[in-house]
């Protein structure tokens, strides 16, 4: 039996993902994920916020590419993954402790918004970015109800709603909040510990 903590997490993304490669040449992409719990008082029966807690989020490889191609601050997100917590010392020499992810999928949260989804089909030495430009594949169907299938990378919200007004599909009730409550920078260094992670 394997001894590990499995996370889901439905958060806000709190900075823009930063894309590396490691010295080996394996890619990762790292951001920070903010959620703040909602409570209800039963007492009154209202709801208010807790505190907002963040945690590092680390993809690797093709989860990687495709986090730093399409993931933007501000993004609404659910991430699944392995939960880590581990001690470092930080520049001043204090002792503290890395909250941490490794996620094994991560993906926008459909009941915030709309985004349209596009399979990611790999030609070597192609980026993610350059499959996000590129034009649709002849095997790959188009999307159908004139909404174009080779939608441009990060499209998210604001640009699919459009997208879908264009088409006639734009429906009543379509609710969508682009200022909503996305977290700020969380507290910790602007970068992350040295070695604090190795791929999977």
């Amino acid at each position: 039996m394997i001894n590990e903590a499995q996370l889901f997490l439905a958060g806000y993304v709190a900075r823009e993902p930063r894309n590396r490669t490691t010295t080996t040449g394996v890619s990762y992409t790292s951001l920070r994920v903010g959620y703040t719990p909602r409570r209800v008082d039963r007492e009154t029966g209202e709801w208010s916020d807790a505190g907002t807690s963040f945690v590092t989020v680390f993809c690797w490889r093709a989860l990687a590419d495709n986090v730093a191609t399409c993931v933007r601050k501000g993004d609404p997100v659910l991430v699944k993954g392995k939960l880590q917590v581990r001690p470092y010392t930080d520049k001043d020499g204090a002792s503290r402790l890395a909250v941490e992810v490794e996620a094994t999928s991560l993906g926008h949260d459909l009941s915030r918004g709309v985004a349209n989804f596009r399979r990611a089909y790999k030609s070597p030495g192609e980026t993610a970015a350059e499959r996000a430009a590129g034009e649709t594949r002849p095997d790959e169907p188009a999307a159908g109800n004139g909404v174009p299938a080779a939608t441009p990378a990060g499209m998210f919200a604001e640009d699919a709603v459009a997208a879908l007004a264009e088409a006639g599909l734009a429906g009543e009730g379509l609710e969508h909040d682009p200022d909503g409550p996305g977290a700020g920078d969380g507290p910790g260094t602007a970068e992350e510990p040295a070695g604090v992670a190795a791929p999977f």
